[in-house]
């Protein structure tokens, strides 16, 4: 595995430096557009076969554009200084405080005593603790982590064999909630913000908090209630009893009262969602109500310094901001313009008709995942792809970034999904079978094209499309 790591890297760094100096700069496009055009080879080989942690690949990227001669330093770096970023940071501020606290697992298990302690219960309690918690926490990772521990919790006291239909099946109502309801909210994930911020700008201003939950309203409805019947058809057990809800009892009641901390945080988080809703009425821009946020967190000693080291995920940060670093300087030199001449015959046809476009896209995004492991590259790379085409779709690109969000949320296999691996850890992979995942994720494909189509009315009537 390492050498096949090294030999892609110097595949990599050979095809980059050939495309750079051997190749004669095509009609339309200028050395610089060269420049960038090679450095995005290279990156994706190194990011697809993982040849160094994605944030370095990405770092190198930026660097190579300035040493080069494509751009000059603020141009390539200028995302780092843009509200996208700070929201990122502020965001994952606010989700690293809600985790420290224990207050997330705490709604979690209060929303499940609500349920009937069954399969179908607490199916339908894993799938609305997600939601609802998605949006507080911008991180995929620690919502995984701590889900699949209390479905595991709960099979066990509903008496469910490792393995089993009952068990294989709360495990993924916990992945289903806490992972792919994700795309229902944009702060629901680091990733989302990356997505948006590789929209050229007068594209972007349609995605606030609010409009995206309303645009991604049918789609919520089809994957919550499609998702459940689906669950409960594959995998409800036969003899589905209703048992004591102990477990979870024994779990609040380990938990008591709620602390100082957790108000503290529960109150923070709560003021920024309402002003992230009416961010347009209010004109506060939605990083400075995040960055507040994790000020007064700070301020109240919820947060530490020493949280700011160990509970944010700089390397994402850093991978994301390079990331979207690609979409302006692809179009300042040039190279979106030539892309969209090169590759307008195979993409025009797919995205001239929305109807099409939500049915094909995400079937190429399927097959994607099949080499790009990581759920932000293959949106990167998507989105990056269809870039040029952006100013001439009869349809606000925005959509393109709601495709992209539900369709990379795919475990046909379980190597497709990082956080998908991580909550699988977390239970030692002792809960679902391989069958039980690759029928449950064909299940979910469909399902997500259909709850796709049925925001294609939304997006008409907001106009967007």
């Amino acid at each position: 595995m390492k050498h096949t790591k090294w030999i892609a890297g110097l595949v990599g760094i050979i095809l980059g430096l050939i495309i750079t100096f051997a190749i004669p700069t095509p009609h339309g496009l200028t050395h610089a557009g060269m420049v960038v055009l090679a450095s995005l080879v290279t990156a994706n080989i190194f990011w697809i076969f993982n040849v160094i942690p994605s944030f370095a690949t990405g770092l190198l990227m930026l660097s190579s554009w300035v040493i080069l001669g494509a751009t000059d330093f603020p141009t390539a770096f200028n995302i780092f200084s843009t509200t996208t970023m700070w929201i990122i940071i502020g965001g994952l501020g606010l989700g690293a405080a809600a985790t420290k606290t224990g207050l997330i697992n705490r709604i979690a298990l209060k929303i499940m005593s609500w349920f009937p302690a069954n399969f179908s219960g607490q199916t339908l309690a894993l799938f609305t603790a997600g939601t609802i918690i998605s949006p507080m926490i911008p991180s995929a990772h620690p919502k995984t982590a701590m889900s699949t521990p209390i479905a595991q919790g709960i099979s066990n006291a509903l008496g469910y064999k490792p393995m089993s239909k009952g068990s294989s099946g709360l495990f993924l109502a916990a992945i289903w909630g806490f992972l792919v309801m994700e795309a229902s909210f944009l702060s629901a994930t680091a990733q989302n913000y990356a997505f948006k911020g590789l929209l050229p700008n007068k594209f972007q201003s349609v995605l606030s908090w609010g409009n995206w939950f309303i645009m991604m309203l049918p789609w919520t409805l089809i994957a919550l209630v499609g998702g459940f019947f689906l669950l409960r058809f594959l995998f409800r057990p036969h003899n589905d009893q209703t048992v004591s809800k102990a477990f979870i009892n024994q779990q609040l009641t380990d938990l008591g009262p709620m602390s100082r901390e957790e108000k503290i945080t529960g109150g923070v988080i709560l003021v920024a969602i309402v002003f992230w809703i009416l961010e347009s009425t209010v004109n506060i821009p939605a990083a400075v109500t995040a960055l507040v946020g994790v000020s007064v967190l700070v301020a109240t000693k919820v947060l530490t310094p020493n949280d700011f080291k160990t509970r944010l995920s700089w390397n994402t940060i850093i991978f994301i901001g390079t990331v979207m670093a690609l979409g302006n300087v692809m179009q300042t030199v040039g190279l979106t313009t030539w892309l969209r001449v090169i590759l307008k015959p195979v993409i025009s046809p797919i995205l001239g008709n929305i109807w099409i476009t939500v049915i094909a896209l995400p079937i190429i995004i399927y097959i994607c995942k099949f080499v790009v492991v990581s759920l932000i590259s293959t949106g990167t790379l998507i989105i990056i792809a269809l870039l040029p085409f952006f100013q001439t779709t009869p349809f606000n690109p925005a959509v393109i970034v709601f495709i992209v969000t539900t369709s990379v949320n795919i475990w046909l296999l379980s190597y497709m999904d990082a956080p998908f691996l991580t909550g699988s850890a977390a239970v030692n992979n002792s809960m679902a079978s391989k069958r039980s995942l690759a029928t449950s994720s064909l299940g979910y494909m469909v399902i997500n094209i259909v709850g796709l189509l049925c925001c294609v009315p939304v997006w008409q009537l907001l106009g967007v499309v």
